[in-house]
């Protein structure tokens, strides 16, 4: 497999808004792939942390590491994505 993990999921987070303008939805909620495309990019910087140790050993808190709470920011602004997705799509439009 060629992405695999955060990295994986964040070129998907990427690609959803482009999938999305291709098949001519993406007007309808604007908003909401503008967040998959953040979610995308917060889950790639969240990949990133482990490819540099001393980095990553430096802002590691316990078993807490900061690539840990990037990857939850990218979580939640993929589920706040989803709503506005749901919500523009069903409701407003």
């Amino acid at each position: 497999m060629v992405f695999e993990g955060l990295v994986g999921l964040g070129v998907a987070m990427l690609l959803a808004p482009a999938i999305a303008e291709y098949a001519k939805v993406r007007h309808k909620a604007e908003k909401g792939f503008n967040w998959f495309a953040m979610a995308g990019a917060w889950f790639i910087f969240a990949a990133a942390f482990p490819l540099v140790p001393t980095i990553n050993s430096f802002l590691t808190f316990g078993s807490f590491s900061i690539a840990d709470l990037f990857a939850w920011i990218g979580w939640l602004v993929a589920l706040i994505g989803t709503l506005f997705v749901g919500y523009e799509m069903l409701v407003e439009k």
